[in-house]
């Protein structure tokens, strides 16, 4: 029997493999690969079927892991023991900081020799960013260094352009094309 995340990067594959405009948005050069958060660990098993099914399109592919990002920023912060021992110190000006780190690794990855107009940069670990930064935030830093595809494996929920992160009950707009599963696993 096949996976639903091998469903979904079939589904992924036949998007890309349409191609795209070069006149695109950068709003629409992003994919949100939208996933149920208890795959997580299959999809990242799996990651490499989304590589498979860029290829055989005609795309290159880039993986990118922000699941430590957050580690990364308040270990290099100054502050970092004030922000242990009164974390409501770090809310009050974390989210923007860490926002920013993000959309700094992905647009250095963005502005990377190899990622042009035929690449996809493909970003995982977004669900670590939640309670720390909007991911609407970072995408929004980023879309204009993209010039081929940034695809999204975004663990939550859309309907109707609204995304939740984590099922959580806060949502946000955004522009992006969803690759989804319905609930019985179908695209």
């Amino acid at each position: 029997m096949i996976s639903k995340i091998d469903r979904l990067a079939r589904v992924f594959g036949q998007h890309v493999a349409i191609g795209w405009p070069a006149s695109s948005s950068g709003a629409q050069r992003v994919i949100m690969i939208v996933y149920d958060p208890a795959d997580e660990r299959l999809l990242r098993r799996k990651l490499d079927v989304f590589a498979h099914e860029a290829a055989a399109a005609g795309k290159s592919w880039k993986p990118l892991d922000l699941t430590s990002v957050f580690a990364e920023w308040i270990a290099a912060h100054r502050y970092r023991e004030v922000y242990f021992e009164e974390p409501d110190e770090l809310h009050a000006i974390g989210e923007e900081r860490i926002a920013a780190a993000a959309a700094e690794i992905i647009e250095a990855a963005l502005r990377d020799d190899t990622h042009g107009p035929d690449a996809i940069l493909g970003v995982m670990g977004v669900g670590s960013l939640y309670g720390f930064a909007s991911v609407a935030d970072v995408l929004s830093r980023v879309e204009h260094a993209i010039q081929g595809r940034l695809a999204v494996f975004f663990p939550g929920r859309v309907q109707d352009g609204r995304y939740r992160l984590l099922d959580a009950r806060e949502s946000w707009d955004y522009h992006a094309v969803s690759i989804t599963l319905d609930a019985a696993g179908d695209a």
